[in-house]
């Protein structure tokens, strides 16, 4: 094989495994091996530089098979405030527009990944929020400002309960914001639990984990419908924040409304991703 493409084998691998305590070496080793045979075959049927092209795809569509890291690189690019041309040449464009319909101003960007669905929310040509949730079940990017998504329940990661929202009908979630002040520059943080998202820390939770959710969700719509005051829905709040792990995040510096707005409803959900 080529000396400089093997070079550069070893340098992708080596950076991964600093990046990556796990899986352990003999992993990645056998990785490495692995392409290192394709570019062989490759570089007998051509140029070297075309095959390096070819051969870092290869590399990259391994990494994204087995780790998230390309995945999780591409999420921390998305910074509110950017212009949606630069948000855009990084991710894309939509699958499906929607507008608002509580502000007109503001158009729903989304998008179907294989791991996880974004959402962008725009205004003249401005990123001004946007949205992950995990599609696949130990998805767990780093929540700006903030922990792992599902490292720890609402309880655990905020202790105040914010401006919350919820649904059992057309969608069961609940989401909640916190506010992240001005080293932040108020931007808002809004942390929760949709239905059709996976689970992205399964040691967090149990194997019934889903059913006890809805149950507990549902619980504190029926309080919320018979309650005579806000304090009777302390307790089925506190159940609720105690049981949700987290598998969706939003940043944003709009009201936490446009961001309930933006959930997709479960019938939509299955239109757009044809499950």
């Amino acid at each position: 094989m080529d000396d400089s493409l093997k070079d550069v084998v070893d340098d992708l691998v080596e950076d991964r495994l600093e990046e990556h305590k796990t899986p352990a070496p003999s992993f990645w080793k056998k990785v490495q091996t692995t392409i290192m045979m394709i570019a062989a075959i490759m570089i007998s049927a051509g140029q070297f530089n075309d095959t390096k092209d070819i051969f870092l795809s290869v590399y990259e569509a391994t990494l994204t098979h087995f780790t998230h890291s390309i995945e999780y690189e591409l999420i921390e690019k998305v910074n509110v405030g950017s212009s949606m041309d630069y948000v855009k040449s990084i991710v894309g464009e939509p699958h499906v527009l929607k507008r608002s319909k509580l502000n007109n101003k503001l158009q729903f960007h989304y998008y179907s990944k294989a791991k996880y669905t974004l959402t962008l929310i725009s205004a003249d040509d401005r990123l001004v929020g946007y949205s992950v949730f995990t599609l696949e079940d130990g998805f767990s990017p780093k929540i700006p400002f903030a922990e792992q998504l599902g490292e720890k329940s609402l309880a655990q990661a905020h202790k105040e309960t914010g401006a919350y929202s919820y649904d059992i009908g057309n969608l069961l979630y609940y989401i909640e914001s916190q506010d992240l002040g001005k080293e932040q520059m108020f931007l808002t943080l809004i942390r929760g639990y949709v239905e059709y998202g996976a689970i992205a820390q399964e040691e967090e939770v149990n194997e019934n984990y889903r059913k006890q959710l809805a149950k507990t969700i549902e619980n504190l719509d029926e309080k919320a419908t018979f309650a005579e005051n806000e304090q009777a829905l302390v307790a089925p709040l506190k159940k609720v924040r105690q049981a949700v792990f987290p598998n969706f995040y939003a940043i944003t510096e709009l009201e936490p409304v446009i961001i309930a707005e933006a959930l997709l409803t479960r019938y939509e959900f299955q239109l757009f991703t044809k499950s």
